[in-house]
């Protein structure tokens, strides 16, 4: 298989706009949540990813987020979930209060069998949020984070089945969709070793898209013949191996377009494309206009 060229620290933030190591210090372990709050500022990195569910909760403030090259407003006392494999950054903030950021393992969002409609919403790639502020959820974050020390295993069970709670309430009271990158039919339901086998294949795609890697690899990775990881993944995602892959693979095209001056061609390959050619066709399919008319039209919406 092939092996991804090393990095230092520096060197993605050095030389180009998105980092492509992926920010293993935001995964939590497994049955267990991380959470922090701080003052929202502008990435140090313009661009990163992890494999984790994010919650985000602003108060006293407001941000915009740019996943993929699609911009989000995040607005004071909403509530917003989204899958943070797609390259994501901060583009600006306004006021000087404070975020509070859950992060859930992919693994931990699949256990709770979620109402399959927000889970499908999630894994495709969309940033959605609670319609309406709410005072319940100031003092639902204020209280998680105060208690955050409170790492015994009951106070940690506890703590997730009311984070599990609140996802509940969010698919039952409905949500706003603040970017739509894909669609994906329902989940199937599924035992627990299958959803960390998904997930495994999952966070191989996230760490690995950029470089050329296939279906085996892909099933390798979970210890999965290749013809059982693709009934598998479809049967839970409801899109083959390949289209996740080539999701992946678009997802960082259309950032790179929309933040960089850098050639179609460059792009090409760094998305993981093995010819210019293979790219402009899928992204023609998957977006209706060709690489350039994106860039331009997503430029020209910036001015």
């Amino acid at each position: 298989m092939p092996q991804k060229t090393s990095l230092r620290a520096t060197d993605a933030a050095d030389y180009i706009p998105f980092s492509e190591q992926v920010d293993k210090s935001r995964v939590p372990e497994a049955n267990a949540f991380l959470i922090e709050r701080h003052q929202p500022k502008l990435f140090d990195a313009p661009y990163h990813h992890h494999t984790s569910i994010e919650l985000n909760f602003l108060q006293n403030c407001e941000m915009v987020y740019s996943f993929s090259g699609q911009k989000a407003h995040l607005l004071p006392n909403q509530l917003t979930v989204f899958w943070g494999a797609s390259p994501h950054r901060v583009n600006d903030v306004q006021g000087t209060g404070n975020i509070t950021n859950i992060y859930l393992s992919l693994g931990q969002f699949m256990r709770w069998n979620l109402p399959s409609d927000l889970v499908q919403t999630i894994l495709s790639g969309d940033v959605i949020n609670v319609k309406s502020p709410s005072d319940h959820d100031i003092l639902f974050f204020d209280r998680l984070f105060h208690e955050r020390k409170n790492a015994s295993p009951a106070w940690r069970r506890t703590h997730l089945i009311e984070i599990e709670n609140r996802l509940r309430r969010m698919a039952l009271e409905g949500w706003n969709t603040l970017t739509e990158l894909n669609k994906a039919p329902k989940q199937l339901e599924m035992t627990s070793r299958s959803m960390l086998r998904v997930e495994a294949m999952l966070r191989f795609i996230a760490n690995n898209y950029a470089i050329p890697v296939n279906v085996s690899d892909i099933a390798e990775a979970a210890n999965l013949s290749v013809g059982r990881a693709g009934h598998l993944f479809r049967d839970v995602m409801g899109v083959s191996l390949k289209q996740q892959l080539l999701r992946a693979r678009l997802s960082h095209s259309r950032m790179l377009l929309a933040e960089t001056d850098a050639k179609v061609a460059t792009i090409a390959l760094d998305s993981g494309f093995s010819s210019t050619s293979s790219f402009y066709d899928a992204f023609l399919k998957a977006n209706g206009i060709s690489p350039a008319k994106y860039r331009k039209n997503t430029r020209h919406a910036t001015i």
